[in-house]
């Protein structure tokens, strides 16, 4: 089967209006590969001369040495909320990760680093630098900052996560000098951070409790004045008794007023008594008959002794028995005896009982008026400590907070002095496992650099190669770019065909083929007249079996 291939040259006007960006819609990457070859010599030359000033820095770049130390952080106190005044939030403890960062930050402070400079000195850390600071006294500032900075970048505090250790490093190009700049720096780290956690901002709790302590000197002057001007030893104590004091004489008089209503109650009652009983009453009578009729009883049982019951002594003395027994059961001996009368005692006792009612009552009534007496006077005095409890109050609110914040900063002032005394000894927390040394192996960044130079060079080189092959397209007249269509045995509609090229016409003979160039140049429009529609340029029959 014959398979035929048909190019065509889709033509590209070259108008005032046709611009560079057009030109270059149709270029190929092979052409775009063809001119960037053709500049070669070009790109070679911008390589060698990036390259060479890139390694000329390169070659100036010095070995670094680098000192390591590391330190182990624990839980301590200064870690530990405390509020100066008040209790809010006491207790309140920060994370491991923020303790870590913390002493993270202390470490890389700008204050520890210009410690660290001022002890060891510029001249040994960047002599060049001092150099410049004794020669150009007016950019001393700018010097000294930029070694500042140099510093910055040379520490390094790195952490570990859920570990707390903390390591330092200090990079230099002398090892004796980053070593002796990290002993420093680990020095003035513990100081620094005693100072930052422990420290009362120059005596800021011994001046806190001074000045409370003479404020509370000025109250309690107050206080004794206002109390020495209205007669009052103690205020509360004073007025804590008078509101006892007259709780006890109301109910005193409570009781009084009661028991004067008891006593009139009960002389009412003995006076009624005393009217209905008499003043005198018969005390006793004195009668012989009982002991008559008892001595007859005794004469018989000695009779008995003697006689026989029915003998005539003792019949005689049960005659003279039995007539005595009938005359007293007949009441007839009732009037006769000796009578003695007296006074009442129930009389006696009830005119008693009156006379010491009365006298109660007498001695009630002037108790009722004393304690009523009493009350008014203390009510008085406690209307009058009502009026000067506001005042006092206020005295004893400053006073008391006064010497709650006295003995607040006493209290911290004496703590804190003890924590700087224990500090200064040692850290608890701060633990130095691994002190700095003299490193005896440096680091080079040559060969990376070295790597830099040679992608730097040869971005650059393709980059201008690229632009002056681009600048070259634009700048080019208009042209005929190479349109491929194939012919196969069926023919496809939807492909494109060049105008006025028949896909199953017969190519026209090989020997009468143009030579295969990357593009074909067209007639000029405005020369060829009417020949503006695509022209078929070449044909090619393949076979394809």
């Amino acid at each position: 089967m014959t398979h035929y291939t048909t190019t065509t040259s889709k033509h590209i006007p070259n108008s005032a209006s046709a611009n560079g960006w057009s030109r270059l819609a149709g270029v190929s990457f092979a052409e775009l590969l063809s001119f960037l070859w053709a500049r070669k010599l070009l790109m070679l030359l911008v390589f060698v001369l990036v390259f060479g000033a890139a390694m000329a820095g390169v070659m100036t770049l010095k070995k670094t040495y680098t000192a390591k130390g590391r330190v182990l952080v624990q839980f301590g106190e200064e870690y530990i909320y405390n509020p100066i005044i008040g209790t809010a939030g006491q207790g309140t403890a920060y994370s491991a990760d923020q303790m870590i960062q913390a002493e993270v930050g202390f470490i890389t402070a700008a204050e520890l680093k210009e410690r660290v400079l001022n002890k060891i000195g510029l001249r040994r850390l960047y002599p060049k630098l001092a150099l410049d600071f004794e020669t150009e006294p007016g950019k001393r500032d700018e010097i000294r900052g930029l070694a500042l900075e140099n510093m910055d970048k040379a520490l390094g505090a790195f952490t570990a996560p859920n570990q707390p250790m903390v390591t330092i490093t200090f990079r230099h190009t002398d090892p004796q000098t980053a070593q002796i700049a990290l002993s420093a720096f680990i020095e003035e780290y513990q100081a620094y951070r005693r100072e930052i956690l422990l420290d009362d901002s120059e005596g800021g709790f011994e001046a806190e409790r001074k000045s409370s302590e003479k404020a509370l000197r000025e109250v309690n002057t107050k206080m004794e004045r206002f109390l020495t001007r209205n007669g009052i030893g103690d205020f509360v104590a004073e007025r804590i008794s008078l509101g006892a004091s007259i709780a006890t004489l109301r109910e005193q008089l409570l009781v009084a007023e009661a028991r004067r209503q008891e006593i009139s109650g009960s002389l009412s009652v003995v006076n009624v008594k005393i009217q209905q009983t008499p003043q005198t009453i018969e005390q006793f009578t004195d009668d012989a008959s009982s002991g008559q009729l008892a001595n007859l009883k005794l004469e018989r049982e000695q009779l008995l002794a003697r006689y026989k019951p029915q003998s005539s002594p003792v019949q005689e003395i049960n005659a003279r028995i039995t007539r005595l027994e009938r005359y007293l059961q007949g009441g007839a001996s009732r009037s006769t005896g000796t009578k003695r009368t007296g006074i009442n005692t129930v009389y006696q006792s009830l005119q008693t009982n009156k006379m010491t009612l009365e006298t109660e009552q007498r001695s009630n009534a002037a108790r009722i008026v004393v304690l009523s007496a009493q009350i008014a006077k203390i009510n008085a005095r406690q209307q009058r400590f009502q009026k000067l409890f506001p005042e006092y109050q206020r005295l004893s609110s400053q006073a008391l907070i006064m010497e709650s914040n006295y003995v607040q900063f006493a209290t911290r002032e004496q703590e804190n002095k003890t924590l700087r005394n224990l500090a200064a000894l040692q850290s608890d927390n701060i633990r130095i496992i691994e002190r700095p040394v003299v490193p005896v192996q440096g680091k080079s960044l040559k060969k990376p650099a070295a790597v830099l130079a040679v992608l730097f060079a040869g971005f650059t080189a393709l980059s201008v190669g690229l632009f002056s092959s681009l600048i070259a397209l634009m700048r080019m007249p208009a042209r005929a770019i190479p349109v491929r269509v194939d012919a196969g045995d069926r023919f496809d509609p939807a492909r494109p065909v060049a105008p006025g090229v028949n896909p199953y016409a017969t190519p026209p003979p090989a020997q009468h083929m143009a030579p295969s160039y990357p593009y074909i140049q067209t007639q000029d429009p405005r020369v060829a007249g009417t020949h503006d529609q695509d022209l078929p340029v070449l044909g090619n029959i393949a076979n394809r079996a």
